[in-house]
């Protein structure tokens, strides 16, 4: 991958830069033509024609040209799942919700129903797919209904989307300030070549600007809470294609939720259900058990900007930005009628001030992430926020002094949590809020009391459920230049660290000294010897005697793990733990080119005799080949003591 390419700058764009469409296309009223097997909605700005069986959009005109046009596949737009067996919506019943005539052409809304086909292989769940144009709105709006009635046999759950396949004009990608770049072209893509030993989804490419540099769709993953629109533009036309949230309480797994939003060919995705990197994955529904869950609406968005605009690719990335930040205070829409759809008089308000009880002098309670969960019903009994996907999450950053407010929350009783940036753990309070429907629940000051047992004596990282403060936390996903057959960062391992981490407090830096994963095994060098990490300090002198100790781990991703982890050579895994830890949340964050999956901690208490003056060393030890670990944060309690730095 090829990052000097990318832009890390960007231009806000003067509003009078942008445009919908001409003059009198942006007054043009909404219609609707049924065309039988077809229905075409337009409002003057956009024109969609969706097949009513299946719910596809083929033809996508914007400014009177259709965006799809030479995209793969033909191009379109698209719903499917795997749920178990991969499956597209098919034999739908088509309504019109929302006759524009009956509303002087402001508005339009169609919805197309399949239920269940009854057989085995395909989901055991009904579909319901809308979508919407409103007048003056530059382009078109969709959502679903997934339903699971109380006869239907149990479904396992899986991966959820809407895709399409824009146009062959689109070619700059923009997901983030870093990765926002011009892109292979479709002839590029047509051009690959294999990379031995890599995942099916690793490429290299052999012709155009990237000639030789490794591609694969995990580089274009990100969080959800860190996000607000992502997409496609051209640099010929100075158009842009874009998905926008107007509200992110229907994905799965809170904010730190990262799906993949983009790759080559182009391909623009939304992201629904997906289960990657741990994350989402517990949507299965028991038979007998009656639920239903609505996505969206979501904005499909359109812009342009004038010839001559100055850096129009982020022009137009900050002005779909602006314009989804725009639909979220809209939210909810009064417009959306799907039945099952909360709007705001039956939702509730939540607001609070978190404050952190930790003696340390960095916990503070400024931009922690709070949010509120229904506890779903669990087919496989998890109890992880970050698993879920049955029901709706809400989730808002703190301010400054720890004060917080969460807008148009569903009725119910609900699970609290809080974790952010220099704090340790996460809060968890079971049943502590109550919503009721046009109410606030004022919580007053929610106090949060971390874990701990003794005063910190050393820390290496940053508490952020991510690996980014370490070597490659901010090029991950980077690869080599063939004939480099490194596709990825954590291939380097073996050359940047012949040794393996021998780290030493108050010497190292993290930055340079720790690796952003430790792998046993990387691909074109077999390790024989288990890989032991070091950590070397000095202690002032011994810990205060008849005490006890504790060695924290925070996990950012692990896949495969079995860690011994020993103090000055003893083991201080509990004997039930067979002397290893096996973590039960599988990641697998490296190879899909992560830097964090779905996140994991322990303690590890031990008797502080252990310690003594001078020099202790803590090893970390993987034992299974083929696994990895992602340390998020690591921290030495001990009471009576403190390191000696080195000279």
């Amino acid at each position: 991958m090829l990052i000097g390419l990318c832009v890390a700058i960007f231009l806000m764009a003067g509003h009078s830069a942008f445009s919908q469409g001409s003059k009198s296309s942006i007054g043009d009223g909404v219609t609707l033509t049924d065309n039988g097997s077809t229905v075409v909605m337009k409002n003057g700005i956009v024109e969609v024609t969706i097949t009513k069986s299946n719910g596809e959009i083929r033809n996508f005109l914007y400014n009177g040209e259709n965006i799809l046009a030479g995209g793969y596949s033909g191009g379109k737009f698209y719903w499917s799942w795997n749920m178990p067996n991969y499956q597209n919506p098919a034999r739908c019943t088509y309504t019109l919700t929302v006759d524009p005539n009956t509303n002087k052409n402001t508005f339009a809304e169609i919805k197309l129903h399949m239920d269940w086909s009854k057989q085995p292989r395909d989901a055991a769940m009904d579909v319901d797919i809308y979508y919407s144009l409103k007048k003056g709105v530059s382009g078109v709006y969709a959502a679903a209904k997934l339903s699971h009635p109380a006869e239907y046999p149990y479904y396992p759950s899986g991966e959820w989307r809407m895709s399409s396949y824009p146009g062959a004009t689109f070619d700059w990608m923009s997901i983030d300030s870093a990765r926002n770049r011009i892109m292979p072209s479709l002839a590029d893509n047509n051009a690959i070549a294999t990379v031995l030993g890599a995942p099916k989804e690793v490429m290299r490419m052999t012709t155009g600007v990237y000639a030789n540099h490794y591609e694969c769709k995990y580089d274009y993953t990100a969080d959800f809470g860190d996000i607000e629109t992502w997409g496609w533009s051209s640099t010929t036309k100075n158009i842009g294609l874009w998905m926008t949230m107007p509200s992110k309480e229907y994905y799965p797994g809170g904010p730190m939720k990262r799906e993949l939003l983009c790759h080559v060919s182009p391909v623009l995705l939304n992201m629904l259900g997906g289960t990657h990197y741990g994350q989402g994955g517990d949507g299965a529904v028991a038979q007998g058990e009656e639920w239903h869950k609505v996505y969206g609406p979501f904005l499909i968005y359109c812009n342009k900007v004038a010839k001559g605009t100055a850096n129009p690719q982020m022009a137009l990335w900050q002005d779909a930005i602006k314009q989804s930040k725009a639909e979220q205070k809209q939210w909810p829409y009064d417009w959306f009628t799907e039945p099952a759809y909360v709007k705001a008089d039956g939702r509730g308000k939540v607001t609070g001030k978190l404050m952190i009880n930790d003696p340390e002098p960095y916990a503070k309670a400024y931009n922690m992430w709070v949010g509120i969960v229904v506890p779903p019903k669990s087919v496989r009994g998890t109890t992880n926020f970050e698993q879920w996907s049955k029901t709706f999450q809400f989730w808002v950053k703190t301010d400054a002094k720890g004060n917080f407010m969460i807008h148009n929350v569903l009725p119910g009783v609900y699970n609290m949590y809080a974790f952010g940036t220099g704090v340790a753990g996460q809060m968890t309070k079971q049943g502590f809020v109550t919503v009721t429907a046009g109410k606030t629940t004022s919580l007053g000051n929610v106090v949060w009391t971390p874990e701990r047992i003794a005063p910190t004596v050393w820390e290496i990282g940053i508490p952020d459920r991510t690996a980014k403060e370490f070597k490659h936390g901010d090029d991950w996903w980077v690869g080599g230049v063939y004939p480099n057959l490194h596709w990825a960062k954590f291939m380097d391992y073996p050359q940047e660290f012949p040794n393996g981490v021998n780290y030493v407090v108050g010497k190292s830096d993290w930055k340079k000294d720790w690796n952003f994963v430790q792998p046993y095994n990387v691909v074109g060098r077999e390790q024989t010897v288990a890989p032991e990490w070091k950590i070397l300090f000095d202690l002032a002198k011994a810990p205060t005697a008849g005490t006890n100790s504790a060695l924290y781990i925070a996990v950012a991703s692990s896949f495969r793990v079995s860690l011994v982890v020993k103090v000055n050579g003893v083991n201080i895994l509990p004997k039930t733990d067979t002397t290893r830890i096996s973590f039960p949340y599988q990641s697998n964050a490296t190879i899909r080119k992560g830097i964090h999956g779905l996140f994991g901690d322990l303690r590890l208490t031990f008797p502080s005799a252990l310690l003594h003056a001078g020099n202790n060393q803590v090893s970390l030890i993987l034992t299974r080949p083929g696994g990895d670990i992602q340390y998020d944060y690591l921290r030495l309690e001990s009471p009576g003591t403190s390191v000696v730095k080195p000279k």
